[in-house]
């Protein structure tokens, strides 16, 4: 086989109208959120993209466990995804909290009768996480639903219906 029949590191695929980005970027930020937050998360190896143009025109980023395939290819047992476009037009304190939010959701549990590590996804506590309105309120949220919002020309009351 040739070299080029292999993906390398920052390589993108496109998948129908969308296109799929390793980012170290995201990446960075969020070691530094781990470490400024003080988020245990145990022996989770996590994937780190951006999605161009997003996800969705309605969600913003979203957490996912990895597939058992995804795992056994990659090694991770998350994947943290977050609609490029409007990462590209965020502040960073902004794009800190969508990555705080998401790593919310990671939640290994260890089986100590089995001697294993179990992968799970947190839902919300309500439509946040408590940490994070406690610790940093929830404007940073109106300015991802605003942003997507214009980004988007989302009609005003579809406004609110932007997720995480």
């Amino acid at each position: 086989m040739n070299d080029n029949d292999f993906l390398k590191p920052g390589d993108s695929i496109q998948l129908k109208d969308k296109q799929l980005m390793e980012s170290q970027e995201v990446e960075e930020l969020a070691q530094e959120v781990i470490k400024e937050e003080g988020l245990e998360l145990g022996p989770s190896e996590i994937g780190y993209f951006l999605i161009y143009p997003n996800l969705s025109k309605k969600i913003a980023a979203k957490c996912m466990k990895a597939s058992r395939e995804v795992k056994y290819y990659s090694g991770n047992d998350y994947l943290l995804e977050i609609s490029g476009e409007l990462w590209d037009m965020l502040d960073r304190r902004t794009r800190y909290m969508i990555i705080f939010h998401e790593l919310l959701h990671i939640n290994p549990v260890y089986k100590a009768k089995q001697q294993e590590w179990v992968f799970k996804i947190r839902k919300h506590d309500y439509g946040d996480f408590y940490e994070i309105a406690d610790r940093h309120g929830n404007e940073w949220f109106k300015t991802v639903q605003a942003t997507v919002s214009s980004l988007y020309d989302l009609d005003p009351k579809d406004e609110n219906q932007v997720t995480l």
